[in-house]
Parts: structure tokens; C-alpha cells; sequence
């Protein structure tokens, strides 16, 4: 029997040791560390030997989470037991400590942890309580007690200690574990959130679109709509950068006052000045009273100047200081105006390739380039081809007072197309469609490519000879030419004839020749890609071939010339051999002038339509100019 005063020692040291266990545990958030430091000091303070922490992992078996007094070596680790397999298995299926005075007597013992290979030698006792948490088994705490004169006889002691130690690691295995799950049921649920409420993009109105680099346009509208930072919108031309201005305003302060448009491409420099800034009466031959110009008209409001790309250099130096002083003059006056104006510009062009060619001047481009939009072009969001397509079909349907759909066949057909003409280019296609529609449904008949009425199909051949057409980039796919059509005996390939402005035949075939044109010649492909060309099958699932894309030649200034003609016109001998094609592309309209005089003889009527203008125009620019004529 111990004494009295063993007891006190021991109950002491066991006090002790659980305070020291209550520090460890409450002193980190990583669990399996803070479990060996327990079976650390519990070996320090109890002299208990091969301390191990098992517990109940999900799909309900026991596995090792910390160990004490193994070797290095040990594969306890990667070892699971299952309930009743083994005395931890045991003692988890039962709840109930369990004690075994020899354990190289145990049959129930299988040293498959290891580290107890030198039972022969010395006893070695175990001792393993349950590991609970609100009521339920969670896990097993065991220790070894090692004894050279045999298996004690006292182990109540151990079990109730022990019992104490495995009520506090079970706590802390509760509450590390719902912290755990909270922390992930919270990162689910922040994931699901921006999942489900990725920056939702209110509707603008005409706006139709769901594909991504659209709803990121809107996005950044909605984000500039509240300042008064200048906008430029870039785009190819058909995109929508007006219907996009008009949403900035909409969305802005602003938007109960004045939104005034103007196109710079579509007045003359002298004109343009009058329109942005006013004029006073009697500053010019008709000025006949004071007119308010575009910046006064919209002071408060928003100014949305369209195609700033093409203003003159003189102009632009004009437009500079409206834009930093919000200032000017009328034309013909000396009274300074304010005006408190947004400015929101588009353009098509390459501003920066202007800039470096010297086209437009770098302080403008630098004023107006604050807030950069650019809409990408409608055969890079094709998932919204469907969609505008249906639209434009409803808007048309209620316009005129009918009720139109579009088969399923027709919008594959559409979304195969490449729309060098975008949205613009688009609605046209539908409302030509429209047109040609019976009984109220949009079939692949219907759609000008499968007519051969497709212009945009001509575009697209300009565009892949690298030249830009109306604003509409060129292709950087490479050119898609036939040589067979180019003749030898000149340097570029002439002008094809175009086929007629006529559907094919109903049976595919001219002459016994599939798919031809009634010259004999192939009927050229939709250039766009759509596959929709005149023949019987158009939109099946499985299209003849297209043919080859005949090319274009690159456009001339000069007014175009009688397709296909019977023979060469016979020229005047006063007007001598072929002209060159060496006009310069930039330069003084004098250079340029000068230029097309000497290669017509100083004709004024070849001249002007050499130089793509009116014969009244070559007579203004000559006497402006003060070119002297030369006469023959």
C-alpha cells in the first residue's frame, strides 16, 4: 500500500501535469503538434513510455495523429484500424478504457504500429482510455508503462488520470474541428457567393448582349458613368460605340441634361468650327443672326464627337483648348464663353498610328485618351449573334405591325458569318430578310447570302487584300486569291465580273455545270464564311464546297468602271499610255492635284475623276492654288 504521503506527491504531480496538458492544448491551432506536446509531457512528468493519440477520421476509421517513443522508421503513420481490430479497436467500439498488464500475452495484440519488438526482455503494460466529445467516441489515447520486475497491479490511478487528459483532447478536437468546418462551410459559401454574384451588370437599353468581353463593356460603362473623365470608344465601325455613349450619359449625373451628337467626319473643317463653337452675326456671308454652338448647346450635359479621327490637324489644335480651358469663342466674336461639357469621343482609326504618322496631333490624343473603351467587334462575341438576331427580327416585327420568327437553320447560318460590318451589318441582313419572308418565319432562303446578294461578301474581299474599307480594318488572315483570274500581261489582277443580282437555279445547276453563274463562270462563295452560297442544300448539315474566292483588286479614287466590259474602250490619243497607279496616298492637295492634271492632259474632267471629285471642285482648287493651266 503507498503511503499518505506518496499519494499527496502523486495526486501533486498528476495536478501539475494536467495544467501543464490544459497550456499545451490551448496553446496552438495545430492539432497534431499540440498532441505530440502533450504525449511529450506526459512522458516528462509520468514517466509514461509510447504515448500514442488515435483518432476517427470520416469514413469511420482509427487513424495515428500523434505518437511518442516510436522510432523514426515507424510505418504507424500510414496504418488505419477499424473498429474492434485490435485493443484501440476495441476500445473504440466500446467506449471503455481498457488495461493490459503483459501485453506479450495480449492475443488481441499485433504490434502493427511496431516499436514494441523488446517485449521478450522486459513487461510492458498498456493502458488506453476513449477519446470522447459530446458524448460520442472521437478517438483513443494509450501509454506504455515499462517494468523490469513484472506488471503492476495498481492501474486505477493511470485510468482516471489518463481519462482526464483524453476529456480535455477531446474538447480540443471538438473545437478545432468546428472551427475547421465553419472555415470551410465559410469558403464554400464566399465561393458560392461570388460565383452567384459575380458583379451583376445592370441591362442598357438596345444593349443586347451575354457573351463576356460585352458584359465587361458594361461593367466599365456602369464604373465611368458617374464622373465627368472624357471617354474615347474605340471600335471597328457597326459596333455600337453611340449606343454606348448614350448609355454613359444615361447612367451619369447628367443624364436630365443635353446629349448632343456630332459627326466630325461628315462636316468640312470651316462648317464643323461653326457647329462646335457658334458663330456671331455678320461673321460670314449668311450669318445672318448670333448661333449657339454644340459645346453651348450641351453645357451640362455631355458632348459626343464621332469620328474624331478624321478632323483636320488645323481643327484639332482649336478643339485642344476647349478641352483644357472649357473655354472658347464663337466664330466671328472675342467673348470668352464657359461651358462645363463631358466629352465622349469614337473613333474607328488607329489613333496611335495617326499620331506617329503625324495625322493627329499627341496633346489631343493624350486629352481625349483618359477613359479607353474599346467594343470588340461582333465576330469575337458570336455567342451574341443569336441573340441580336432575334431582337432585330422583334423590333422589326413591331415596327410594322407583324409577327415574325427565325428558324434555327437561318441562325446557324448567321453565326457562321464574319460580319465585317458588325451589329450595323447584321440588322441590315435581318431586315433584308424580313422582307423576303413568307409565312412569317426567317428560313436560309430568305438570307441574301443564300440569293447571292451578299455585298458585305465583297467588303470581306477587300478586306483580306489588306485594305481598310469604309473604317473597317483589314484582314490579317492573309489574302485569299485565285491567280487563274489575274492576267499575265499586267501587273495586278483586273476587276471580276460580278454575278448577277439573282437567285441560282432551283436545280443547283447552269449549263450542266453545278453552282455556276449563267457566263459560265463559278458563282463566288459567301466571302464572309457563312456556307450559305446558291445552292439547293443551303444550311443542310452538310454543304456542297464553297468556291474559291475570286480577289478584288485594290480600289481605285477614280469613279469605277462598266463591269465586264465586251472590249477595251478605245482611248484618245491625246491622252497617251495607261496612267500610272504612283498617285501620293498623303500629301498637299496641290502635290496631288498637280499630279492628276499631268496625267490627264490637264483635262479637269479626268482630273477630278481621277482624283475622286467633282469638276467644279478641281476648278475651285486649281484658282485656290493658283496653278497655271496649260494649254495644248
Amino acid at each position: 500500500m503507498p503511503s499518505a504521503a506518496q499519494s499527496a506527491s502523486s495526486s501533486s504531480l498528476e495536478l501539475l501535469t494536467i495544467y501543464e496538458v490544459s497550456k499545451i492544448l490551448g496553446s496552438s491551432l495545430d492539432l497534431e503538434q499540440t498532441l505530440r506536446e502533450v504525449l511529450r509531457a506526459l512522458s516528462y512528468q509520468l514517466q509514461m513510455h509510447r504515448g500514442r493519440v488515435y483518432l476517427q477520421g470520416e469514413d469511420g476509421a482509427l487513424r495515428l495523429v500523434a505518437a511518442q517513443g516510436l522510432p523514426k522508421d515507424s510505418p504507424a503513420q500510414e496504418i488505419d484500424y477499424n473498429q474492434g481490430e485490435g485493443i484501440s479497436g476495441r476500445i473504440l467500439k466500446t467506449g471503455m478504457p481498457a488495461v493490459v498488464p503483459n501485453l506479450a500475452e495480449e492475443p488481441l495484440f499485433n504490434n502493427r504500429s511496431g516499436g514494441r519488438d523488446d517485449l521478450d526482455e522486459q513487461v510492458a503494460s498498456l493502458v488506453g482510455v476513449p477519446i470522447k466529445a459530446a458524448g460520442a467516441v472521437i478517438g483513443v489515447l494509450t501509454i506504455d508503462r515499462i517494468s523490469d520486475d513484472g506488471p503492476s497491479g495498481h492501474f486505477g490511478s493511470d485510468v482516471r488520470f489518463l481519462t482526464m487528459v483524453a476529456n480535455l483532447i477531446g474538447q480540443t478536437v471538438r473545437l478545432h474541428r468546428t472551427v475547421a468546418e465553419e472555415r470551410r462551410f465559410m469558403m464554400r459559401e464566399t465561393f458560392r457567393v461570388q460565383k452567384e454574384l459575380k458583379p451583376v451588370v445592370a441591362p442598357v437599353n438596345d444593349v443586347v448582349c451575354t457573351s463576356p468581353n460585352m458584359v465587361d463593356v458594361l461593367a466599365q460603362v456602369h464604373r465611368v458613368a458617374p464622373f465627368k473623365s472624357t471617354v474615347l470608344i474605340r471600335g471597328e465601325s457597326g459596333t455600337g460605340k453611340e449606343l454606348i455613349a448614350r448609355a454613359i450619359h444615361n447612367l451619369s449625373p447628367r443624364k436630365d441634361a443635353p446629349f448632343i451628337r456630332v459627326n466630325c467626319a461628315a462636316l468640312p473643317e470651316s462648317l464643323l468650327e461653326s457647329e462646335l463653337f457658334g458663330h456671331e452675326k455678320g461673321s460670314f456671308t449668311g450669318a445672318q443672326k448670333d448661333h449657339k454652338g454644340r459645346f453651348e448647346l450641351a453645357s451640362g450635359g455631355t458632348l459626343f464627337l464621332d469620328e474624331i479621327g478624321d478632323i483636320s490637324s488645323n481643327f484639332q489644335g482649336k478643339l485642344l483648348r476647349v478641352l483644357q480651358e472649357q473655354e472658347f469663342e464663337r466664330v466671328g466674336g472675342s467673348k470668352t464663353i464657359k461651358t462645363d461639357v463631358r466629352l465622349i469621343c469614337a473613333t474607328n482609326l488607329n489613333l496611335e498610328e495617326a499620331v506617329g504618322h503625324g495625322k493627329f496631333r499627341a496633346d489631343l490624343y493624350f486629352r481625349i485618351n483618359v477613359v479607353t473603351i474599346h467594343l470588340p467587334p461582333l465576330r469575337e462575341r458570336r455567342g451574341d449573334i443569336g441573340m441580336l438576331a432575334k431582337h432585330f427580327v422583334a423590333k422589326f416585327g413591331r415596327d410594322n405591325g407583324l409577327n415574325l420568327d427565325i428558324a434555327s437553320e437561318a441562325l446557324e447560318v448567321l453565326n457562321r458569318c464574319t460580319w465585317p460590318g458588325n451589329v450595323r451589318e447584321l440588322e441590315n441582313c435581318i431586315e433584308r430578310a424580313a422582307t423576303q419572308c413568307r409565312n412569317g418565319t426567317i428560313r436560309v432562303p430568305d438570307l441574301s447570302c443564300s440569293m447571292n446578294l451578299c455585298n458585305s461578301s465583297v467588303l470581306f474581299q477587300y478586306r483580306t487584300m489588306g485594305a481598310a474599307v469604309g473604317g473597317l480594318a483589314p484582314s490579317m488572315s492573309g489574302t485569299a486569291t485565285n491567280p487563274s483570274v489575274a492576267h499575265p500581261a499586267q501587273g495586278r489582277p483586273q476587276p471580276p465580273a460580278m454575278p448577277p443580282a439573282m437567285p441560282a437555279p432551283a436545280n443547283g445547276t447552269v449549263n450542266g455545270t453545278p453552282n455556276a453563274a449563267p457566263n459560265g463562270a463559278q458563282w463566288p462563295a459567301c466571302a464572309s464564311g457563312c456556307g450559305a452560297g446558291p445552292m439547293p442544300v443551303c444550311g443542310a448539315s452538310k454543304p456542297l464546297p464553297p468556291s474559291a474566292i475570286i480577289p478584288l483588286p485594290t480600289p481605285l479614287p477614280a469613279a469605277s468602271a462598266p463591269a465586264v466590259p465586251s472590249a477595251p474602250a478605245p482611248q484618245p490619243a491625246s491622252t497617251g499610255p495607261d496612267l500610272p497607279l504612283d498617285e501620293p496616298e498623303s500629301g498637299p492637295l496641290r502635290d496631288r492635284l498637280i499630279w492628276a492634271m499631268e496625267r490627264t492632259g490637264w483635262v479637269q474632267a479626268k482630273a477630278a475623276r481621277l482624283l475622286g471629285m467633282t469638276t467644279r471642285q478641281v476648278s475651285y482648287a486649281l484658282r485656290k492654288y493658283n496653278i497655271e493651266i496649260k494649254r495644248f
